[in-house]
């Protein structure tokens, strides 16, 4: 467990009822010569960073990353309606085949040549 899951765990409870619905956000940025990649939790309009990691290359992060990332705070936070939010990035039927199988919603944003069935 990470060190201030407890105090994210706690501050979140004092925001939200247990089975309330609570935005996740994936991201990934370059900061200078750090590829950081993010999850986040959405509360009224303000972002709490939960869990990160550093990527030891630049560019976009790859399903294994991502997988890496996502279960500490899917776990954390089973007591809510999680939905995960990421942009072009995070658009990959793996990825939304994964969060389908954790059974958990998700909103990925599709790149603008995209097709579906």
């Amino acid at each position: 467990m990470v060190l201030w899951f407890p105090l994210v765990k706690e501050a979140l409870s004092r925001q939200l009822k247990a089975g309330s619905q609570l935005i996740i956000a994936l991201d990934r940025t370059q900061w200078k010569e750090y590829n950081v990649l993010m999850v986040s939790a959405i509360v009224q309009k303000r972002t709490f960073p939960i869990f990160s990691t550093l990527l030891d290359k630049q560019g976009a992060s790859n399903l294994a990353e991502q997988q890496q990332v996502l279960p500490p705070v899917i776990t954390l936070l089973k007591k809510y309606k999680l939905i995960i939010i990421g942009d072009r990035e995070f658009h990959s039927i793996e990825l939304a085949q994964w969060l389908h199988r954790q059974r958990v919603s998700f909103v990925l944003r599709q790149k603008s040549n995209t097709t579906f069935r």
